[in-house]
């Protein structure tokens, strides 16, 4: 008689094999919860032809250090896509240079499964995963409603696994048991961003060459007039998301040259994983509220993380800026190689740059004279910092969604 959990029943079987003959590339990570898949996409043979890597970053620090930041939360849709877009580039230098670059996939899954000792009544369970490729970023999370055992809710946890990666291989999943038996598995929410080979490569060339990447800046905007005044106004930053004090900033410059702000997000950072296609649309969609006001001007994407290189995209520009990122500038960790205070300020100054530094509430601000030949600080009693920031919204928001 078959059995509901037994993971080698034929059906499971089938679409593995057909995984196997799909000719993607994967490297699939998991915190923990739903390591099972890896026995089953190994078990049966054929592996290889698949997997070419898996990675259980189960500690804190582990974790950490494979994303390249501390995250905001450990279960998170956020979390799985920063942990896809390190497994997508673990798939990028492990594939040999002939391997098509649509054909390698990163997966990252984050699960909060059933505890045996000390779980807390009401607490949720939840399954993230997500994909990273070259052009698309996807998701999908399950809510578990049902008490079931830690056991049963890894077996859930890895088919859910196979499942969403027969999808991504192009794979007939059909009804995987006991997957299929589960009622909430028809909430299952799921999203998905997918972007031109122009980004696509921008993407890749990030990952594989990183600080050698050849600097590139595409129009968002799709604006046909490349034209722009004498000086161009630009507002560099993550825009996670953009709001009201990114917009007080954009208005008092426009007030002050009489030219459209155009604003710059970097692919890459410094500081942290890459900008993954969905985050990148969610930023789009809240600087897209402001399309139509006067200030707003064309939306640049670019794989230049530090000023120096953007200088060299933006040549005769100012700079808006905070305190905090004019802090962070002259602050060796964001010097590139071999660069100085005195070669970085020569820098800026062969490329025609200055900047407009905004003054931050409970942020300090030193200056040499050298740097404020170029640097100019607009007070508090110019513009109105209410005290919000990005950080605090996302965080607003993570609270919202655990209450």
């Amino acid at each position: 008689m078959k059995k509901d959990h037994d993971f080698s029943d034929r059906e499971v079987l089938s679409i593995i094999q057909k995984i196997h003959k799909s000719r993607y590339k994967i490297v699939l990570s998991v915190t923990g919860g739903g390591s099972g898949a890896f026995s089953e996409l190994l078990m049966h043979g054929s592996g290889s032809s698949t997997l070419l890597e898996a990675i259980v970053p189960y500690s804190k620090n582990a974790l950490a250090e494979f994303i390249g930041k501390e995250p905001e939360t450990y279960c998170s849709e956020e979390t799985a896509r920063e942990m896809a877009m390190a497994s997508f580039e673990r798939a990028l230098k492990l594939c040999d240079k002939n391997t098509d670059t649509h054909r390698m996939i990163g997966i990252g899954v984050t699960c909060k499964l059933a505890r045996k000792d000390n779980e807390r009544e009401g607490r949720e369970h939840d399954i993230y995963i997500a994909s990273q490729s070259a052009t698309r970023t996807s998701t999908a999370h399950l809510k578990l409603l049902e008490n079931r055992s830690r056991e049963t809710e890894e077996k859930i946890s890895s088919l859910f696994i196979i499942h969403f990666l027969a999808q991504l291989c192009e794979v007939d999943a059909g009804n995987i048991l006991p997957l299929s038996m589960i009622p909430e598995l028809a909430n299952t929410v799921t999203r998905s961003a997918e972007v031109g080979e122009e980004i696509g490569e921008l993407l890749v060339n990030t990952l594989l060459q990183g600080d050698e990447a050849k600097k590139r800046a595409i129009n968002l905007s799709n604006s046909s007039d490349n034209s722009h005044p004498e000086e161009r106004i630009v507002f560099a930053g993550s825009f996670n998301p953009c709001h009201s004090k990114h917009v007080e900033i954009a208005k008092t410059a426009f007030k002050k040259y009489g030219s459209p702000v155009c604003f710059e997000i970097s692919l890459a950072n410094v500081d942290k994983p890459p900008i993954d296609f969905i985050s990148l649309q969610d930023r789009m969609d809240s600087l897209g509220k402001y399309s139509s006001e006067e200030f707003m001007g064309d939306i640049y994407l670019t794989n230049a993380p530090f000023f120096a290189d953007k200088a060299i995209l933006f040549p005769e520009s100012c700079f808006l800026i905070g305190a905090d990122t004019l802090n962070r500038t002259f602050n060796e960790r964001y010097y590139r190689e071999g660069e100085t205070k005195e070669s970085l300020l020569e820098h800026f100054s062969s490329m025609g740059m200055h900047f407009m530094v905004f003054h931050r509430k409970n942020i300090d601000i030193a200056m040499d004279d050298d740097i404020r030949q170029i640097f100019k600080v607009v007070d508090l009693s110019e513009y109105q910092d209410d005290g919000t920031s990005s950080t605090k919204i996302r965080k607003g928001r993570i609270q919202s969604d655990q209450a």
